[in-house]
């Protein structure tokens, strides 16, 4: 074997995966710091499930300077350590998006409040999924927004 392989342009990695390498878009590098971050599945203003995110954040004791929410298609990547930095999050809100599309690979115990990365992490299913199950929005209530910013487990 007299030449190296070239390993840097080969396709190791596909490209579908640059997206955690990048600074986010324009709509989020606009966004100013804000300690909490929602990142939910698109629902329709004047919806539903709008309705439910606002009550949830309600109860939560969370005025709208306090957070920011992302509407995100599934599948769609987002680069946690960008987001992290960037908005300076202490808290993270994930509602039908999976920990993956922001390039985490950890298992998070879902609707309950989880650490990771210094951060409270709440992963749970989408707001239409919360509405169809009361007793998962009673678990994720009870579990993990409510230590989380009622009770304030981790300060």
């Amino acid at each position: 074997m007299n030449e190296f392989p070239d390993i840097i342009n080969s396709q190791i990695i596909s490209s579908k995966w640059d997206i955690f390498w990048t600074m986010g878009d324009e709509n989020i590098n606009s966004l100013s710091p804000r300690p909490v971050l929602v990142v939910t599945a698109p629902f329709t203003t004047g919806s539903a499930e709008e309705t439910q995110l606002k009550k949830m954040l309600q109860a939560c004791e969370l005025q709208e300077d306090d957070y920011h929410i992302i509407q995100a298609q599934p599948g769609t990547g987002l680069a946690w350590h960008w987001l992290r930095d960037h908005l300076q999050i202490k808290s993270l809100i994930l509602l039908g998006i999976e920990p993956q599309q922001l390039g985490v690979s950890a298992q998070l115990m879902p609707h309950q409040l989880s650490r990771f990365n210094d951060t409270n992490w709440i992963v749970t299913g989408s707001l239409e999924q919360l509405i169809q199950y009361p007793d998962i929005k009673g678990h994720l209530w009870k579990y993990g927004l409510k230590p989380a910013f009622v009770d304030k487990v981790y300060g």
